[in-house]
């Protein structure tokens, strides 16, 4: 992970013109997407790689190409836009893409950390070319490469870094499989907490056509509810000076915690997951 000045307490831009949310006000990592058009539909009442396969759910979510199955435990109803396409904001250009957001989450949170976006590969790959490694690197993983320590690829999340990345997986789903971890971003030396830490799910169908990204918030109690005070009453400098042996301790924390323990269950959140299905 990249090293910032530990002095500096403000949190990245995630995506275009708006801040990495502050332990005070949440707040989204990218301003509303441009205005599309919006249905909102009720729902009705060191890690192994290991491949979770699909379990099929009747899905109850369509949303352009993309449905899924969204469980009532998660999430109430789900928000449903097609996304037009942003070119001016060079690096951070989009091609259209489709948005679902999800309502009523189980954790409160801006909208940003409960999605799911859909973009077809080639165009967005025309716009952000740069991100080919990415794509490439995820490539490896779905076919059984090990993850590693360092950052895993996150196509569409731009400008901080990853702090850690745990209870990692290949995940399957109709058509096409990903990888899901969690994780937080920062630019500073940021303890890992139950505000800004999700859940990332990166996907490709089968046939390479199009980029599944998810984001969905997910906390532990073993984690405390924000970042500050740092643990143990530290300075930050101390805070900093040790903060590889931190992030080691709690990356291995948490790959120890039973899916079950998580907020939404990450077995939950799987199933979400696993009943993806994309149409053309």
């Amino acid at each position: 992970m990249k090293r910032l000045s530990p002095f500096v307490l403000l949190l990245a831009a995630l995506m275009v013109a708006c801040n990495f949310p502050s332990p005070e006000t949440p707040a989204p990592v990218t301003g509303e997407p441009p205005p599309g058009a919006t249905d909102t539909v009720a729902v009705p009442a060191t890690p192994t790689v290991e491949l979770v396969t699909p379990t099929v759910q009747p899905s109850n979510v369509q949303c352009n190409e993309l449905s899924f199955y969204l469980d009532p435990a998660a999430a109430s109803s789900y928000t449903c836009e097609t996304v037009p396409e942003t070119i001016e904001n060079d690096p951070f250009q989009f091609p259209q893409y489709t948005s679902v957001t999800l309502e009523g989450y189980v954790l409160p949170g801006e909208s940003y950390f409960r999605r799911i976006h859909v973009y077809r590969l080639a165009e967005f790959l025309a716009l952000r070319p740069q991100a080919s490694t990415g794509v490439d690197e995820l490539k490896t993983l779905i076919a059984g490469g090990a993850p590693g320590v360092d950052a895993l690829p996150v196509m569409d999340l731009l400008g901080a870094a990853q702090e850690f990345h745990a209870q990692y997986r290949v995940v399957a789903f109709a058509g096409g499989s990903g990888i899901r971890f969690i994780s937080q971003y920062a630019q500073y030396y940021a303890p890992i907490n139950n505000h800004d830490m999700f859940l990332i799910f990166q996907g490709l169908t089968s046939d390479e056509q199009y980029y599944i990204s998810a984001i969905l918030r997910i906390s532990n109690p073993i984690l405390p509810a924000n970042p500050l005070p740092l643990p143990g009453g530290v300075t930050d400098e101390a805070f900093a000076n040790n903060f590889a042996a931190y992030i080691a301790d709690i990356t291995g924390q948490l790959n120890a915690q039973p899916e079950a323990s998580f907020l939404p269950s990450i077995t939950l959140l799987d199933a979400l997951i696993q009943s993806i299905s994309i149409t053309p």
